[in-house]
């Protein structure tokens, strides 16, 4: 009789592509006293790509390998930093090191707040705009209590209590019945509970509430800029609101495309990596 061979651990085959994947495409660049990690690969127009609240781009490796068929792209991890200037100053010199001038800037859920930040920073360098699965960053001072609060609470709590919190919210956003099998969600508790430091927290609540703080996402900053923007929705994601739009275009003081990804959530350029990829050229332009 054939001794049947272990299974494979639900988000296995997934952490060890993005693993391969970052192994195979992966650079370092130090910036002052932090060290940054990113990817680049492919050739083409280049678009920047700013990754969602776990932090860790490679976590994209499908849909990022297909979008490299057509551009050059640059994707980074996110170290704990606790200031957007810190944040502005890694990308910057990264962009930098690899002779990238101007480019598209994509940014998804989280990133989309980092990406309006930057490009209010850099009008000169960015062409277009895109915001997957994110609203308009326009966030004032009200904010910084509940921010700087969150900021306060990953800092002090046990670990595991603010590992829960922020596992909560991320596995609601993975839309019913898209992981059958459950290896998404075994992949966010890994990332989440393993791979993400307490500094990694810290850092996520800090740096939305020093833009706060310093508001340096408003209409003003973007005078000077000469782009264009698209935003890819999706109608079952939670975190857009109808509002988003409009609210959007009196920001950037200009139309903004908006892109259908129908019932595709979320986390669409994970789980969808084809289709996302097709929308995402769309509004590439």
């Amino acid at each position: 009789m054939t001794a049947q061979l272990p299974g494979v651990p639900a988000g296995e085959a997934i952490l060890s592509a993005a693993r391969r994947f970052t192994a195979a495409h992966g650079r370092k660049l130090r910036v002052g006293e932090v060290e940054w990690r990113y990817v680049r690969l492919g050739e083409g127009p280049p678009v920047l790509w700013l990754t969602g609240g776990l932090r860790r781009a490679g976590l994209g490796y499908d849909f990022l390998g297909r979008l490299a068929r057509r551009h050059t792209v640059v994707a980074p991890d996110y170290p704990p930093v606790k200031r957007f200037t810190d944040f502005d100053d890694g990308v910057t010199a990264i962009l930098r090191a690899e002779g990238i001038v101007r480019c598209d800037v994509v940014g998804q859920s989280y990133g989309g707040l980092l990406a309006q930040a930057f490009l209010a920073a850099h009008p000169g360098w960015i062409n277009r705009l895109v915001l997957s699965s994110s609203g308009p960053a326009d966030y004032g001072r009200p904010w910084v209590p509940a921010l700087s609060v969150a900021t306060l609470a990953a800092r002090v709590l046990p670990k595991r209590w603010s590992a829960s919190l922020l596992l909560a919210g991320l596995t609601g956003l993975l839309p019913a019945g898209a992981d059958p099998d459950g290896n998404w969600a075994a992949v966010l508790r890994y990332i989440v509970r393993h791979d993400l430091t307490r500094a990694d927290m810290v850092s996520h609540f800090a740096v939305a509430a020093d833009l706060a703080r310093k508001q340096l996402v408003r209409p003003e900053r973007f005078h000077q800029w000469q782009g264009d923007a698209a935003v890819l929705r999706a109608e079952n994601d939670r975190t857009q609101d109808a509002r988003d739009i409009p609210r959007l275009q009196r920001l950037l003081g200009r139309p903004v495309q908006t892109i259908s990804m129908g019932r595709a959530g979320h986390t669409a350029a994970l789980l969808e990596p084809e289709r996302y990829v097709q929308w995402l050229e769309k509004a590439l332009g």
